[in-house]
């Protein structure tokens, strides 16, 4: 059975795509829509209250299926793939945090636009793929999960397929790293949403979904009867984290996300 999560932030100063605002209030309108878990965007690894937010997942009875890094990037600048080696060992330092997060929530660490945009694609994915070896061995010790997140081109010069994220994936020979997808991406990378969810049976472990145009799911073109489909024909029986744009505002973006992708469940 496939389960539902929305996206939220909550520490000041992050703009998420899904929620953002007081931990509590979060946790609890997210239980009060029927979603199942709260993905976290977190932008400071090392302040953040973990313990607060553990209580409060158990409080209202939700998961949380992953924790987000983007802000390492689009706030801090730091990336997996910069020229600089600084400022690659910055990343890392975070990653590792993440990871810590990860290991206290029994939740895997997304690496998503924290992988860069190198205008030298070829030395910046040497320098990615080093920088993510030394993050997999931390997850080894931490026993804790990294997710390849393919983004697209205008967001990331680095693994911008489900087909990239695989075979990097492989490269990497750990078996605490694995792949997700983000229907939004796929909208504009891949040939065929289905086919490359059909290609990708027995890597994918999370999903965010998000229409064409990155608003709550119906709200675009994409055909998520098809996305359904082939998900199932997958077996994939895991989260999907709806990272949306609020609009017209954060409650009824996630509300008209949680009761469409229910409607599909049906």
């Amino acid at each position: 059975m496939l389960s539902i999560a929305i996206v939220a932030a909550v520490e000041p100063g992050v703009n998420p795509l899904g929620l953002s605002g007081e931990p509590e209030l979060i946790f609890r309108e997210a239980s009060k829509m029927g979603y199942d878990g709260v993905e976290l965007l977190i932008k400071d690894p090392f302040s953040f209250d973990v313990d607060r937010v553990k209580r409060l997942a158990e409080k209202f009875g939700l998961s949380i299926p992953a924790v987000g890094t983007g802000p390492t990037y689009t706030i801090y600048g730091l990336s997996l793939s910069s020229p600089k080696k600084r400022i690659r060992e910055r990343a890392i330092e975070r990653i590792k945090g993440y990871l810590e997060i990860g290991r206290r929530l029994n939740s895997p660490v997304i690496i998503g636009s924290v992988k860069g945009k190198p205008k030298d694609r070829r030395r910046g994915f040497k320098n990615l793929k080093s920088s993510l070896r030394i993050c997999a061995e931390y997850a080894e010790e931490t026993e804790t999960r990294i997710l390849i997140e393919p983004l697209n081109r205008y967001e990331s010069t680095m693994v911008n397929t489900l087909k990239e994220a695989i075979k990097l994936k492989n490269e990497l020979c750990s078996k605490k790293v694995g792949v997700m997808a983000d229907t939004f991406h796929m909208n504009i990378e891949e040939k065929s949403i289905y086919d490359s969810i059909i290609e990708a049976d027995g890597y994918l472990e999370h999903i965010h979904i998000a229409d064409s145009n990155r608003l709550a799911p119906g709200d675009g073109h994409l055909d998520f009867n098809r996305v359904m489909i082939a998900l199932d024909k997958i077996g994939y029986c895991s989260f999907l984290s709806a990272e949306i744009l609020p609009f017209p505002n954060p409650r009824e973006a996630a509300e008209r996300t949680v009761k469409y992708i229910k409607t599909m469940f049906s």
